[in-house]
């Protein structure tokens, strides 16, 4: 008995730490403090409206948000570092509209403040609108460009669309559950419960929760260092300096024209305009951002590279269409359309000669 008892000690002992000079090293400890050592504000407000946390089932909800984010410390810190670059063109359009200042952390519930964020319902972009919205509000989408990618141009549809949601449901929180509900959802809502306040109404779990999710966005990221979160002002991302220049075609112009004449590579290009869909725009206006230390000059270098495009003849293979073969010139369909006055809608035959300038 006492040898298997040496026995289980020696295997213990075998599997522990050990420090120099066989000292049992004593456990180092966090820096960072629990996440349940911090609490949320006897009161607050959001969107200039008092969040009534004296209700135990409203500070529950709202604890339940600040809790989850807290424990993702990662997640936090990138948001903390995308909101100094996206929060210069939100804060200034949201005052410009005389809406409040807590919005701004819409996007960074809806999108996490990136413009390529799509959602399973197709909503797009940092505020994530869905196609009939967006177009509702102004925003162009189609094959080759989507605005809801556009921070600027997102941002003044979604004050739009929120002053309409507020005027109709009567409270910026009420506001919000339509923004990710739904209007109409909302509205019958209201009407089945009798009551048009956010806190009291039964709404689906997403809702219930998105705006507390916006709550506890506030309360972390207004105050980082309160919750043990430490993001240095050098290390947040910023604005890159860009000039947006007008250009014109009456071909299609693609990417790598565009990048070569800013001197820059084709994901720069991108970045700087996500509402490019393609790496080619169909012909016409186009307002392109490039960096501020190209921007002069930059149309005519465009206008000089696109004269200098050369005429491709294409003889249609089988099997092939139109598709396939704008891809392969990095064209678009409408601009073989319109080069050889043929239309999609009439298939193209094996042999056929077909116009492309490259």
């Amino acid at each position: 008995m006492k040898h298997l008892l040496m026995s289980g000690i020696a295997a213990i002992l075998l599997v522990l730490p050990v420090k120099a000079g066989g000292e049992t090293p004593t456990e180092t400890p966090n820096p960072r403090p629990p996440v349940s050592s911090f609490a949320v504000p006897e009161q607050m407000s959001l969107f200039g409206e008092p969040v009534p946390l004296e209700r135990q089932d409203v500070r529950e909800r709202l604890e339940y948000e600040f809790y989850y984010l807290l424990d993702r410390q990662g997640l936090l810190v990138t948001y903390i570092k995308r909101a100094a670059r996206c929060n210069p063109i939100v804060e200034v359009i949201l005052e410009m509209e005389e809406m409040p200042e807590d919005l701004k952390y819409v996007p960074v519930a809806e999108s996490g403040l990136t413009s390529r964020a799509r959602s399973s319902a197709k909503a797009v972009g940092y505020w994530q609108f869905i196609e009939p919205t967006a177009e509702r509000y102004g925003l162009e989408v189609n094959g080759y460009i989507d605005e809801r990618r556009d921070l600027t141009r997102s941002t003044m549809a979604a004050t739009a669309y929120l002053k309409d949601l507020h005027e109709m449901l009567g409270s910026w929180t009420t506001a919000l559950a339509g923004y990710n509900w739904g209007e109409k959802n909302v509205k019958r809502a209201i009407k089945e419960q009798g009551t048009t306040s956010y806190y009291d109404l039964y709404l689906p779990m997403e809702t219930e929760r998105y705006v507390f999710r916006i709550m506890a966005l506030k309360l972390i990221m207004e105050r980082p260092e309160t919750y043990s979160i430490h993001v240095p002002e050098d290390e947040r991302y910023r604005l890159p300096k860009v000039m947006e220049v007008d250009i014109a075609s009456e071909t299609p112009i693609s990417v790598d024209i565009l990048a070569d004449c800013a001197n820059a590579g084709a994901r720069t290009i991108r970045s700087l305009n996500p509402w490019m869909r393609r790496n080619v725009l169909p012909s016409g206006r186009y307002v392109i951002a490039v960096p501020t230390e190209q921007a002069d000059g930059y149309a005519d270098r465009v206008d000089k590279r696109l004269s200098k495009r050369r005429k491709v003849v294409h003889a249609v293979k089988r099997g092939e269409n139109l598709s396939a073969i704008a891809s392969k010139y990095n064209v678009t369909v409408e601009s073989i359309e319109k080069w050889n006055k043929i239309s999609r809608k009439r298939p193209i035959h094996f042999g056929q000669k077909l116009t492309i300038w490259q």
